[in-house]
């Protein structure tokens, strides 16, 4: 049985029209529209729904993404003319990163009609760090608001108070209410229980894997604070490592007949693999247009 996506929020349907705007070639090949970064290997809290929370599952450390790898990696992007979103989300807390608005300017100077954004709990958050991401060239700060709807006035009283835009922040309801998180709660690829966080007008999972395609690898990459190369961020055990930017080109990669192996399976509903054969989301939602894309290169 395949789980109903009931909550397709307003930055979801942002996020596909962004990768629907971004989506270009480079020899002949579709380039991914949003490369995201694990940049810090920490978070500040301990979500009942997520693997950070369990030492025994995700192991957490201080290392964070360094300037020097992150510029190597964007001067890599600058060779394919790269045009699409930067985003600092993944498995961590990107605010942990004492030199983020560093790797913010570093994107803005070499990829200027890139867009950088970042996921964030907006826990270590002030008007005065707000303005600084700002000035440094974010576009847009996504804020996961978990406590309750108060947070909600809480941020944007905030982001007056450091006199931005409206459009600089986009807040997402993830506090429990009505039953639910606000968006369906996958199993990180079989780390946790997510049936125990759907409500009852969701469907429970009750097979896998899926006998679906999924976009995911048809549209974006993933990169550690380390440098690897993961295949989406639902792979919280890291289980398939695709290269390492520290040597490797991130464009080498993406057109190799690995991730291409990979995109063949998924393009025939085949998720007979790790880490796909133990992942509950339906994959879907975005980035048909980039699938159709590499349907006529594969």
């Amino acid at each position: 049985m395949i789980k109903t996506n009931r909550f397709i929020d307003k930055s979801t349907e942002r996020k596909d029209k962004i990768v629907k705007e971004k989506l270009k070639y480079f020899e002949n090949i579709p380039v991914f529209s949003i490369i995201e970064f694990n940049i810090a290997g920490n978070c500040n809290r301990n979500c009942s729904f997520c693997p950070v929370s369990n030492p025994e599952v995700y192991k957490r450390t201080n290392d964070n993404l360094s300037t020097d790898l992150f510029e190597k990696i964007v001067k890599d992007l600058v060779k394919i003319n790269y045009s699409g979103k930067i985003l600092f989300s993944a498995f961590s807390e990107p605010l942990l990163h004492k030199k983020i608005e560093d790797l913010i300017e570093i994107a803005k100077k070499h990829l200027p009609n890139s867009r950088v954004e970042i996921v964030s709990n907006g826990d270590l958050l002030t008007a005065k760090k707000l303005k600084k991401l700002y000035e440094a060239g974010l576009d847009t700060i996504n804020i996961s608001m978990y406590d309750g709807k108060e947070q909600i006035s809480y941020f944007q009283e905030m982001r007056k108070t450091a006199n931005l835009p409206e459009s600089f922040m986009v807040l997402r309801r993830r506090y429990f209410e009505n039953g639910n998180y606000g968006i369906t709660i996958s199993n990180r690829t079989g780390l946790i229980d997510s049936n125990q966080f759907r409500d009852s007008q969701e469907e429970v999972i009750l097979e896998l894997p899926l006998k679906n395609s999924c976009y995911y690898p048809f549209y974006m990459i993933l990169v550690d604070y380390n440098g690897d190369v993961l295949l989406c961020p639902h792979d919280w055990n890291k289980n398939l490592i695709l290269g390492n930017l520290k040597t490797d080109d991130i464009w080498d990669i993406w057109k190799d007949k690995t991730l291409n192996h990979i995109r063949k399976k998924l393009s025939n509903a085949d998720r007979n693999f790790v880490p796909c054969n133990s992942c509950d989301v339906l994959g879907t939602v975005i980035g048909k247009d980039s699938f159709n894309a590499w349907e006529k290169v594969l």
